[in-house]
């Protein structure tokens, strides 16, 4: 059996030394932004610009360790999860609404009881949208206690704020 020919092309010798490039700074922000990044460290985290501005200051920092910016992916990570959370708890509702509200079906899911979809959700122990609330609170406040006051004055004199 023959093989098949070689397409590929030979590349020259420029192409083999190029080094892959380093993914572009994140572009200077607005002066609302700004503003709104220096007023809180909720306002910064709500902002997705926000972190990527703090996660560049983190890594560029001396002091950091990569502790800080592992805090940054757990509060990404944990916004993900709500919002995933949430979107399933709709089509919970739309489910229970749809197939178990009403009628003969209510016995199916509710034992002929009338029960709010989102009361149901709870004894069933499925309010998880809360799970993280606590760790997620004090993973901002170890940011704000920390490099937070740091990268607001940096702002500040990069910005003339």
């Amino acid at each position: 059996m023959a093989t098949p020919a070689k397409t590929d092309k030979p590349k020259d010798d420029k192409e083999k030394d190029e080094k892959p490039k380093a993914p572009p700074k994140p572009k200077a922000p607005s002066k609302p932004q700004l503003e709104k990044w220096v007023s809180s460290i909720n306002a910064l985290l709500s902002d997705p610009e926000g972190r990527k501005a703090f996660r560049v200051f983190l890594k560029e920092s001396e002091v950091e360790d990569g502790e800080l910016t592992r805090y940054i992916d757990f509060f990404e990570e944990v916004e993900g999860y709500k919002a995933e959370f949430k979107r399933l708890e709709e089509a919970a509702k739309d489910i229970f609404e749809t197939y178990l509200e009403v009628g003969a079906d209510k016995e199916v899911g509710t034992g002929g009881k009338s029960v709010d979809i989102g009361d149901k959700l709870e004894d069933e122990g499925l309010e998880g949208v809360q799970l993280f609330d606590e760790p997620q609170k004090k993973v901002k406040q170890k940011l704000a206690d920390g490099q937070y006051i740091n990268f607001c004055s940096h702002l500040k004199e990069k910005y003339k704020l």
